[in-house]
């Protein structure tokens, strides 16, 4: 949901009006129809708040799902962030619930349009603007993060909200789950588990032990489980040790730290993006040769689990002890101990939906990052809203578009493979396409980045989008050539995932042939850009680096530090030394023809050896940065030539031979 943006004056104006009722904060003694709230864990003086609020928003995950559980009243706001977690984590808990969004950090202007009765958030976040937020109602900021002590922070929030008695309840249901499991396992104190958080970190695996304050060592406690000797620290001692007693980070070297009879794992993720960078670094950690070392792995008891480990309420407490029904007990939880917000009714719901979503003749039922969407099942007049990458898997997968957005990044290769490029409708800006003729065209299907800027003033783009034709939100923009042609070809035809991927590392292996010793030689990717130059690292998902990446090419490590989240930096003439590594692949943006000239004739430039030894490879942008199998094709002959022509590299014969081609030989051999 958008906002109408208040004026700047009016928001402070409707402040200092709200400021009136502040005042009997003050006070030992509330107006009619409010209470006083007072409590340790009360991050601020006593506050006066109704007795019976009706209009609350929820800046603390621990409320909302406390708001959730019990059912009587729905939150008419949350904070931004909880829309993606529980819409992916718990679509059971948000089902048919209208509420707004508000934002994260949380946008003032969104809270007073809500005309909220109650504020509720944490010390983490909102002390800071407590004042703001006190001036628009009655707020309460606990002084505990959300996923620290979370049965204590229920209790407080129930009384916060009158709900005493139904925590009461919900922390009994919790228990009665426990008990079962602890019956279930005879004595949990003789099972040792381990707790890992996993995610990608400059283009490594990333691993936090999880620690004495962390959501899950709170329920391994109460089930009794043992745990490995650093996650059993006490908070003090891993406070002292770790810097943290919620988690400490490790290197792949200290793997046998994480070691015991069961290992659970878990990656948060809100969009397609993380989950290909959560896969990515799960290939790198299990590849790992120590991964295999750990007897959790040995005995097949290491198991990937979702963001629920993350914690923090009901809905995640209840998921992490079905996931320990399921793989320490060997059970099947709804048959012993079900998980209570996962009842029949709305299993019963859920098959309804289903239903509901069945698909015409003709059509097919796919899942995609926006939903579900019933798609051609022989789509013929595809239209993309989304960059080159997605032109090119289409083409290498035989299909033409008939309309794409910014035409001209297109690379020759990629034009040459389409047999009538010149007659594809252009829509412009992907951001803000020309959707009138979008219409015109009459697509029956439109494949869409899934980044978050499928939003307009009054309706979501997405929207538009679907009221023109099925529409399926494939990829991140920023994302790796072999994620993207995997995840559009997942959509389209799934047989086709393996020829893509088998292009793409095809071409890598090209390179890795010709040059023979990849790690000897240390290079840099760099573009020219709008007067500056920047480093171009495999953070950045683009061809050049991942290529140098997934070749085994040296990489300076200094080039992975101070980049945005995009992967790339840039920076002016005076740093250009930075680039002097013993050969630079350098692209010049295509709008750029002027900036790179004056690079290129720059006496710093002139000055470094990669220049001087004439190791300097240009490339052409629109295929070196984000593009698909054509464009990794044409980037990999590109620096395989390159290398060749300094004397680094030498293309290898084809070596691959049918069997006609085998007869043939054998007969010569006779």
């Amino acid at each position: 949901m958008t906002f109408r943006r208040l004026p700047v004056l009016m928001l402070m104006a409707l402040l200092l009006v709200s400021v009136a009722p502040l005042a009997a904060q003050d006070a030992t003694e509330c107006e009619d129809g409010f209470r006083l709230f007072d409590h340790e864990q009360l991050s601020t003086d006593p506050v006066c708040i109704p007795e019976n609020s009706q209009r609350i928003v929820t800046l603390d995950s621990q409320a909302f799902d406390l708001l959730l559980a019990v059912g009587d009243t729905v939150p008419v706001g949350a904070v931004g962030f909880l829309e993606s977690i529980y819409d992916r984590n718990f679509p059971y808990m948000v089902e048919g619930m209208e509420v707004t969004y508000v934002g994260f950090p949380a946008n003032l202007e969104a809270i007073l349009e809500l005309e909220p009765d109650l504020i509720l958030g944490n010390a983490f976040r909102e002390l800071e603007i407590y004042e703001e937020l006190s001036a628009i109602a009655p707020t309460i900021v606990s002084d505990r993060l959300p996923n620290v002590f979370w049965e204590d922070n229920m209790r407080f929030l129930g009384e916060a909200l009158n709900l005493t008695e139904e925590v009461d309840d919900l922390l009994a249901e919790y228990d009665a789950r426990v008990e079962t499991l602890q019956e279930l396992l005879g004595d949990p104190s003789e099972i040792e588990v381990s707790v890992i958080r996993y995610r990608l970190r400059d283009a490594q695996a990333n691993i936090d032990i999880q620690l004495a304050n962390a959501f899950s060592t709170d329920i391994l406690a109460d089930v009794g489980f043992a745990r490995p000797e650093i996650q059993a620290l006490p908070v003090e001692e891993a406070e002292a040790r770790f810097g943290s007693p919620v988690a400490a980070n490790i290197s792949l070297e200290e793997l046998q730290l994480i070691d015991g009879q069961y290992l659970f794992a878990w990656a948060q993720g809100a969009n397609a993006e993380l989950d290909a960078d959560n896969a990515e670094a799960w290939g790198i950690l299990s590849d790992n040769p120590l991964w295999g070392t750990l007897e959790a792995v040995q005995n097949e008891q290491a198991f990937q689990v979702g963001g629920q480990w993350v914690g923090w309420g009901f809905a995640a407490a209840h998921e992490v002890l079905d996931d320990l029904f399921i793989h320490v007990a060997g059970v099947d939880p709804a048959e012993v101990s079900p998980n209570p917000f996962l009842t029949d009714d709305m299993d019963m719901a859920a098959t309804e939906e289903t239903s509901a979503m069945a698909c015409e003749d003709g059509l097919r039922l796919v899942e995609h990052v926006g939903g579900e969407t019933c798609i051609p099942e022989d789509p013929q007049r595809i239209a993309i809203i989304g960059d080159r990458m997605l032109g090119d898997v289409l083409v290498s997968m035989g299909f033409e578009p008939i309309a794409v957005t910014v035409r001209y990044e297109y690379s020759e290769s990629v034009q040459a493979a389409f047999t009538n490029f010149d007659e594809v409708a252009e829509l412009g800006e992907f951001e803000t396409p020309n959707l009138e003729l979008l219409l015109e065209v009459e697509p029956d299907l439109i494949l869409a980045h899934s980044d978050e800027f499928m939003g307009t003033e009054d309706d979501s783009l997405l929207e538009l989008l679907q009221d023109i034709a099925p529409t399926v939100q494939v990829t991140p923009y920023f994302t790796n050539p072999r994620q993207v042609a995997t995840d559009v070809a997942s959509i389209l035809d799934e047989e086709q995932v393996g020829v893509l991927v088998g292009i793409i590392d095809s071409a890598i292996d090209d390179v890795v042939c010709a040059v023979g010793d990849p790690e000897a030689i240390e290079m840099t990717v760099m573009q020219s850009w709008a007067g500056t130059y920047r480093i171009v690292t495999p953070l950045s998902q683009q061809v050049a680096p991942f290529i140098v990446q997934e070749a085994g090419f040296a990489i300076p490590e200094e080039h992975l530090e101070d980049f945005e989240e995009n992967g790339l930096a840039s920076y002016s003439i005076e740093t250009i030394d930075r680039v002097d590594t013993d050969v630079v692949l350098l692209s010049r943006y295509f709008l750029d023809g002027e900036n790179i000239e004056e690079l290129l004739d720059a006496p710093l430039w002139q000055s470094l050896d990669v220049v001087q030894d004439g190791n300097v490879i240009q490339g052409d942008f629109r295929s070196w940065s984000v593009t698909g199998p054509i464009g990794v094709r044409q980037a990999a002959d590109e620096i395989i030539a390159g290398l060749t022509e300094i004397g680094l590299a030498t293309p290898c014969e084809d070596m691959t031979m049918d069997e006609e081609d085998m007869e043939a030989t054998e007969e010569t051999s006779d």
